[in-house]
């Protein structure tokens, strides 16, 4: 894909051209945004546009440079085989000296950023005039491997270019923030996300829950919108989380978080073809957050009811379970609700019981939200 045909990003990406322009490209930035954004999209185009061998310059005020697409260099790296381009990502641990046969981490492991980042920086480029690193989920970056690269950010060679990508800024040490060039990702407008979902054959009503869902971010809707579960899809396991949650009583609580568990399992399972090599923990905390999100997203709904706000529901595609919800839960009770959920999404991180994680919060919907102890 050239820069020019990047879905929403163009104060990310004219950020860039100026610099370029100016000759005052940086050579370590840090693209900050949610996942799903273009984030990697972008930074793969801004790549082969630097390792074009033939640059185009589309417009001239203001300039605008891009890859050609058809010299050797921008069909190598089409092809996946340029060798000044090298993406860093942390399934790159089975090829370190230590890796073998290893699972995937949730962290990106400090072999990794090592062994093919540090220990490769001063190999100098073998086609063009650079060599682009993109370090993918720099949040998972710890804080050792962060310290480790510092030198690389401060001095890299004059013909190396970093990029990480990285989607929770907080988790990112002032140090290493220092070092880089910001370059900010917004969200993607509802109405962009829903024609590209309806253009793709999702129905409109799936397709604005999506856009309302992943918050702006277009490639999370476009995946959580294609993932087909072995008996149905995430759509329909949403639909019914709904219809569940707007009946729910204190019975109930056991059989819904069984239900929700086998549920998130399914979910993972449907990521997990999809994204081969990849984490099975992220996967499951993913599926698992999912599901919570979904009720968060229900109680903000409930909260904009009693407001008298009529837009801008998530769930506007259920919006009779909503207003049943609603007539169970005042607005001050949801707010506490959703505060036990941000609880719950940090258990999961913790790697609490999933078990234990869909029981007691749905033990705190019955309960509307009370102080009642949760017990981890």
């Amino acid at each position: 894909m050239a820069l020019s045909e990047i879905f929403c990003q163009d104060k990310a990406i004219g950020s860039l051209q100026r610099a370029y322009a100016a000759g005052r490209m940086a050579h370590a930035y840090l693209f900050e945004g949610a996942d799903g954004v273009g984030k990697r999209t972008t930074a793969r185009a801004w790549a082969k546009m630097l390792l074009c061998e033939n640059k185009q310059t589309v417009n001239a005020e203001p300039a605008f440079v891009d890859s050609c697409g058809v010299c050797h260099a921008c069909q190598t790296f089409d092809a996946g085989g340029h060798p000044d381009f090298r993406p860093i990502y942390k399934e790159l641990v089975q090829f370190t000296a230590k890796g073998k046969n290893k699972k995937t981490p949730v962290d990106m492991p400090i072999d990794v950023i090592r062994e093919f980042l540090i220990d490769k920086v001063s190999s100098r480029p073998t086609m063009g005039d650079f060599v682009v690193y993109v370090v993918d989920e720099a949040e998972k970056v710890n804080a050792s491997s962060q310290n480790a690269l510092l030198k690389v950010l401060e001095e890299p060679p004059a013909y190396c270019v970093i990029i990480l990508l990285c989607s929770r800024i907080d988790k990112m040490l002032p140090t290493t923030l220092s070092r880089c060039q910001l370059v900010r990702f917004g969200p993607v407008s509802t109405e962009q996300i829903v024609g590209r979902l309806t253009a793709e054959g999702v129905n409109e009503a799936e397709a604005v829950f999506w856009s309302h869902f992943s918050q702006g971010s277009l490639g999370s809707s476009l995946v959580w919108s294609q993932l087909q579960t072995k008996d149905s899809t995430v759509y329909a396991i949403k639909q019914q989380l709904l219809e569940k949650l707007c009946t729910l009583q204190l019975p109930d609580v056991v059989d819904m978080a069984e239900w929700m568990g086998k549920s998130a399992k399914a979910i993972a399972a449907a990521w997990g073809k999809q994204a081969e090599n990849v984490s099975t923990t992220d996967i499951t905390r993913r599926s698992q957050k999912a599901l919570v999100q979904m009720i968060t997203c229900a109680l903000h709904d409930v909260i904009k009811l009693h407001v008298g706000q009529a837009e801008g529901w998530v769930h506007a595609d259920q919006k009779q379970c909503v207003q049943a919800l609603a007539g169970r839960t005042d607005a001050e009770t949801a707010a506490r609700q959703i505060e036990q959920c941000c609880q719950i999404t940090r258990w999961i991180d913790a790697s609490v019981n999933e078990k234990l994680i869909f029981e007691q919060l749905l033990l705190k919907l019955t309960l509307n939200g009370s102080e009642a102890d949760i017990m981890a």
